[in-house]
């Protein structure tokens, strides 16, 4: 299989998140023990990108310092990612505007730029890279990740050419009747070219119902230009992976989805869980093998469980050790404790 050119990574993580009701960004808001933000990062290091560009807007100190550190952290697998460049979108005048601002920070950059929300925590490393080699694989200057669904709802529309090609991208708001019909949809990642989409950003025009510079704008300027856009399509049943997260229901749904993922993980490693749907296990968690979890468990922060302990019901542990072979009892909660 061949390589994949490194990309610079771009993400979109200015937005205040109305709906979300709060104070805080809304890519710091917490899922299974870690903001949004760190999930899409954490994903987006498996391509090992060549820049790593952040656009931050409301509460960018916090971001910026969260994503800082989380970066500065040594991993696992001893990947050290590049050092983040952060620029600011002072206005939020959309996705267009919000992707113009790191025209400086890649402007010696030759290479595919991926763009990417920072409020879609579940996205996996093989469907980004699945994208990324597709990309490559078709040649096209720019390629946006699609899905189509029996109920599109209000996500914009894709509209391909005669031979399948990507001719534009229609917001709901902005779509025709007809157009509305259409089930393929925009996931809201795109990989481009770094020049011509630089070049397509700086001709765009806010003449839509929102007022706003649109990112799918560029689609049909590239075609214009007659530059190659694709639509890579994943599969329906993927589509919880680009799920962005804009209020505390879709949270709560994301949350359920990354629970249910992360249990069949442990259970797939050996780990028993007597009753899945009532245990909570955070990314950050390590467990031994033979470890045995009895109904409502919670586990938090970076508490580790040696091999063949057990963990009582109704149990929760936050940062905290537990010896192999160890039996914790039940219907508790402890926060840094030995046992």
């Amino acid at each position: 299989m061949a390589e994949i050119e490194n990309p610079a990574v771009l993400v979109l993580a200015a937005g205040r998140g109305v709906r979300m009701k709060s104070e805080t960004p809304k890519v710091l808001h917490q899922l299974m023990g870690r903001p949004l933000l760190e999930h899409v990062l954490n994903a987006a290091l498996y391509l090992n990108p060549a820049r790593l560009v952040l656009v931050t807007g409301f509460g960018a100190e916090a971001v910026e310092d969260r994503a800082a550190e989380f970066l500065a952290a040594p991993r696992p697998d001893g990947f050290s990612p590049p050092a983040p460049v952060f620029v600011r979108q002072a206005r939020q005048l959309g996705t267009g505007h919000a992707v113009a601002q790191a025209r400086e920070a890649l402007s010696d950059f030759k290479g595919p730029v991926l763009i990417m929300a920072g409020d879609v925590p579940l996205i996996s490393p093989n469907t980004l890279d699945g994208f990324l080699r597709a990309h490559q694989a078709l040649g096209a200057q720019l390629s946006v990740l699609t899905v189509s669904l029996a109920d599109p709802g209000s996500y914009g529309r894709v509209l391909r050419d005669a031979a399948g090609w990507l001719a534009r991208i229609v917001e709901y708001r902005d779509a025709g009747e007809t157009e509305r019909l259409i089930r393929e949809i925009n996931s809201g990642l795109y990989v481009a070219e770094a020049a011509p989409l630089f070049e397509s950003l700086a001709e765009l025009k806010a003449d839509n119902d929102q007022g706003e510079y649109y990112l799918t704008d560029v689609a049909a300027d590239f075609r214009r230009r007659g530059l190659m856009a694709a639509a890579v399509e994943i599969p329906a049943s993927n589509f919880f992976e680009v799920l962005g997260i804009n209020d505390r229901r879709e949270l709560a749904e994301a949350q359920a989805i990354m629970r249910d993922r992360i249990n069949e993980a442990w259970l797939r490693s050996g780990v028993t869980l007597l009753d899945p749907p009532s245990t909570l296990i955070e990314a950050s968690v390590r467990l031994g093998r033979d470890v045995r979890l009895w109904p409502g468990v919670i586990l938090t922060g970076r508490t580790i469980v040696g091999e063949g302990a057990e963990i009582g019901p109704y149990s929760h542990l936050d940062n905290c050790r537990v010896a192999a072979g160890a039996k914790v009892p039940g219907h508790q909660t402890w926060a840094g404790k030995e046992f």
